[in-house]
């Protein structure tokens, strides 16, 4: 495989663990592959000695041209380098303006300095293709050009929110359709929880516990850590709510990850309030609200698990229009 000639590079990009936070923020929103997980405000959330962190800034002629999250883990003995365990998507955020070449270069200085710090192994899970504005991927051909493979490949579904709003639901199947009409015969309403009360906190968190617990899981995040988010990037998170009769039966918790993705991370409903058929309500509503912000892609996150399917839910997604796209990790041994 042919190494980038060094005469194409007149400048190289370095990598380095020294940064400034403000500069930091202020570059994830406008990079390419930036997502709400590369935010250090985001990840404060977790407790402090929950990981290592050992995030990267790249720098050319002093310039920030990209960075990325990472935490150090360990496979057995073997000391690993992570982007970023605690998030759903990693990945190197780059600046708009860079070139083919110095993308390379890039993944060249990042694999040098997590060799030099004694880690044998990379593993990297960036956002899927829709959420950039453009749909290349550069980077993912750079890093398969240094000797990155494809270590797990889950897939994800996102809906296109191009629709005309009074069409929205002709682009529902049948069943859809017909279960999101007799939740508005039933009187189901639905509101926005824009600065959440505690017991607002409570009764979506009654309601998200016992949902997860009928599935036979947990909550990824705890009662106080969701909390601790809407404190910490209230601009990043939407929590939305059904009631019936001025009770809330459903929930809905959305990340606004940039400017083109919404990711739904939790949805759940009361198992009595299923008769109402809450599910298609809610959702109906909350594409309306992400298309209205001005978002283009609302992804329902993944419908696999370690490159199996779930059949179900990955139907499910179908009857609102959801497209397929990849998630994939791409892994490194140094």
């Amino acid at each position: 495989m042919n190494i980038l000639p060094t005469n194409i590079i007149t400048h190289r990009i370095e990598a380095s663990t020294e940064f400034d936070s403000k500069e930091w923020e202020a570059f994830w929103p406008e990079a390419v592959g930036g997502t709400i997980f590369h935010s250090l405000r985001f990840l404060d959330y977790h407790p402090q000695d929950r990981f290592k962190h050992h995030h990267l800034v790249f720098r050319r002629k002093g310039n920030l041209v990209g960075l990325i999250t990472g935490a150090e883990r360990f496979d057995g003995d073997k000391r690993i380098w992570v982007s970023h365990p605690g998030a759903s998507y990693g990945g190197v955020a780059t600046a708009q303006n860079l070139q083919y070449h110095q993308i390379e270069d890039l993944v060249r200085a990042m694999i040098e300095h997590l060799r030099d710090e004694g880690y044998k192994q990379i593993r990297i899970t960036p956002p899927p293709v829709l959420y950039n504005s453009y749909p290349e991927q550069p980077l993912d051909f750079a890093l398969w050009r240094h000797g990155f493979k494809v270590s797990r490949c889950e897939l994800t579904q996102a809906v296109p929110l191009d629709f005309d709003d009074d069409q929205l639901l002709d682009g529902f199947v049948n069943k859809s359709r017909t279960a999101f009409r007799k939740a508005e015969r039933e009187g189901l309403s639905f509101r926005i929880i824009e600065q959440p009360t505690q017991a607002e906190y409570d009764r979506f968190w009654v309601i998200l516990e016992e949902n997860r617990r009928g599935l036979g899981v947990v909550p990824t995040h705890s009662r106080e850590e969701i909390e601790r988010l809407h404190q910490l990037v209230p601009e990043n998170l939407m929590m939305g709510a059904v009631e019936k009769d001025g009770e809330m039966v459903t929930v809905i918790w959305n990340f606004i990850c940039n400017r083109d993705t919404v990711l739904e991370f939790y949805m759940a409903h009361v198992a009595n309030a299923q008769i109402f058929r809450p599910v298609p309500f809610i959702t109906f509503h909350s594409l309306l609200w992400a298309k209205a912000r001005g978002f283009k892609w609302f992804d329902f996150g993944i419908s696999s698990i370690w490159g199996d399917p779930t059949w179900g839910l990955l139907k499910f997604k179908e009857n609102f229009r959801a497209r397929h796209f990849l998630r994939q990790t791409f892994t490194l041994d140094l």
